[in-house]
């Protein structure tokens, strides 16, 4: 069987429940967002030029500085 198959099957066997085919089709929504750049790319580019280049300057420095380094070890 193949994975195609298998899901189809396990999608199948919850027609009769209304919650879990939301919550898959949610996950699947998700899923599809995360895994195409171009929409996050849109999403981004779609700020451009919104802020000026000092303010842009301001914005990275205050991000380095306060996330530039670890304070603690990473298990």
């Amino acid at each position: 069987m193949t994975i195609q198959e298998q899901i189809a099957q396990d999608v199948a066997t919850i027609t009769d429940n209304s919650g879990l085919q939301t919550q898959l089709f949610e996950y699947l929504q998700a899923l599809k967002s995360s895994t195409n750049p171009k929409a996050n790319r849109d999403k981004v580019l779609a700020f451009a030029g919104v802020i000026n280049d000092d303010d842009a300057k301001e914005v990275s420095k205050v991000i380095s500085e306060e996330f530039g380094e670890i304070d603690e070890e990473w298990h």
